[in-house]
């Protein structure tokens, strides 16, 4: 069901920075702090013409999965802080496409790929396991009838 949730953040409070923010709090942690630069580089619009340096890519993606485990191990059941990195991307990306947020995607867009590849390699081994299952079952009925089709054979003779 739809609804519609009010803007948990103030006219002067900016979600994109909101997001660099905590991002750059978890790198801290991690022992990885980000530069006022590559805070810039995060919280300035994507465009192909200036892409996101492959370093800080890797590491502020890693850093970002972290982050978003954190939050989903954080918010078990109700409704928690409005303002978490996660729930935070649905309001950053308003104004124009940051490159956080473009990163943000990319992770969750990834890691859905990768659950998506888990569910088949699960579906392809439970087919596996059936199969296993029907042909041994097959093979235990092809044997009794074996076996009574001798016993009726030699107990003629």
């Amino acid at each position: 069901m739809w609804r519609i949730r009010k803007k948990p953040f103030g006219p002067h409070e900016d979600p994109i920075e909101h997001m660099v923010a905590l991002l750059s709090r978890e790198a801290e942690i991690a022992g990885t702090p980000l530069s006022d630069a590559e805070r810039k580089i995060l919280a300035s619009e994507a465009a192909p013409a200036r892409p996101v340096p492959e370093e800080l890519r890797t590491r502020t993606t890693g850093l970002i999965e972290r982050l978003l485990e954190k939050e989903k191990r954080q918010m078990s059941d109700g409704e928690g802080d409005p303002k978490t990195f996660g729930r935070s991307l649905e309001w950053a990306g308003d104004p124009h496409y940051p490159n956080i947020v473009a990163l943000t995607e990319e992770v969750i867009l990834s890691k859905r790929a990768r659950a998506g590849r888990l569910q088949d390699h699960r579906q392809a081994w439970l087919k596996d396991r059936a199969r296993l299952v029907f042909y041994s079952l097959l093979f235990v009925v092809l044997m009794l009838l074996f076996v009574v089709i001798l016993a009726r054979i030699f107990q003629r003779h």
